[in-house]
């Protein structure tokens, strides 16, 4: 390729560059960064409601989570539907709750599915199963749904928790210790037990949810993770749709960090010049490598020299 072409490109990436920048920092302003009413819990929800996103969602932790690959493995994913009750009375359903049905895999009786319940929790609640308990009563019970449930615990709060660990009856001796419930339960801790490097592997808006739920406490890592997630999301799927879901995510955004646009502006356009989704842990590592290799042309290292050395800092990344 000739230098000319080189240069033709180098224009042409700097200028989607240039675009999406320009394109995210205008969704920015265009959200009230002190009348944030979009708490944890309505975020969740909006994000997390449309079934295919549950359904990555629930993927992603089943790389780590046997129990949850076990209980994948009897349904067909593909099936999973938001049931009514999603939209059932405040009397019975928190905000935050979730409700699907999936059918069975083939192999069994026809028409058998389950039920699956999503809680949300942004803070230790001892009493999430209490809760999960009523849900289970009112959507199945009271309606004479016989079908298994599967319950899931998600949290994103700053600490980390183990709802799981702690007794139905914990006041009672022993003996009343192992009395459990009328549905599974599994802990999905959105803050802690995912890793970067699994984000990649999800679609661009649910990854936007899922930087946003993961990074919300910390206003420098959600500048940096955010900012990309957003420009992964503008270059792979610049619909209203997408945009749009920036805009809810940044709400959720002020919601806990008001007079924050600034933070979140791409200032530095350059952030979104690599290829694809960069974590965080990667930000740090690539702007040293960029630093790094910035400094050695000012020395007038030879061109030979400066790409041996990136060769060796790219190896040294991907150990």
């Amino acid at each position: 390729m000739s230098k000319k072409n080189n240069t033709d490109n180098e224009q042409i990436v700097d200028s989607v560059i240039r675009d999406i920048a320009y394109e995210f920092n205008t969704i920015v302003d265009s959200v009230k960064d002190d009348e944030s009413g979009f708490i944890h819990d309505r975020y969740f929800r909006f994000a997390f409601a449309e079934p295919k996103r549950m359904a990555e969602l629930l993927t992603l932790f089943s790389y780590h989570n046997p129990t949850l690959k076990a209980f994948l493995d009897t349904i067909d994913l593909g099936s999973l539907r938001g049931a009514r009750e999603n939209h059932s009375t405040a009397k019975h359903t928190g905000s935050a709750d979730l409700v699907f049905e999936a059918n069975i895999k083939d192999g069994g009786v026809a028409g058998l599915y389950v039920g699956i319940i999503a809680e949300h929790k942004s803070n230790k609640d001892s009493l999430v199963i209490t809760q999960i308990s009523e849900y289970y009563h009112h959507l199945f019970l009271e309606r004479k749904k016989d079908v298994p449930v599967m319950a899931f615990i998600v949290y994103n709060g700053e600490d980390g928790w183990d709802p799981l660990s702690e007794k139905r009856f914990p006041d009672y001796p022993e003996f009343y210790h192992d009395i459990g419930y009328p549905f599974k339960v599994e802990y999905l801790d959105v803050g802690h037990a995912i890793d970067d490097v699994d984000l990649k592997g999800v679609s661009p808006i649910t990854l936007v949810a899922l930087t946003a739920m993961k990074y919300i406490w910390d206003v420098e890592k959600f500048s940096i993770s955010f900012r990309e997630a957003a420009a992964f999301l503008l270059k792979k799927q610049n619909t209203a749709e997408g945009r749009d879901f920036i805009k809810q995510s940044l709400s959720y955004f002020f919601w806990k960090w008001p007079y924050k646009s600034e933070a979140i502006k791409m200032d530095r356009p350059e952030i979104i010049a690599n290829k694809g989704y960069e974590t965080f842990g990667e930000h740090f590592f690539n702007k040293g490598v960029a630093d790094t290799i910035s400094v050695l042309k000012d020395m007038g290292m030879p061109a030979e020299k400066i790409a041996e050395v990136q060769a060796r800092l790219d190896a040294k990344k991907s150990q």
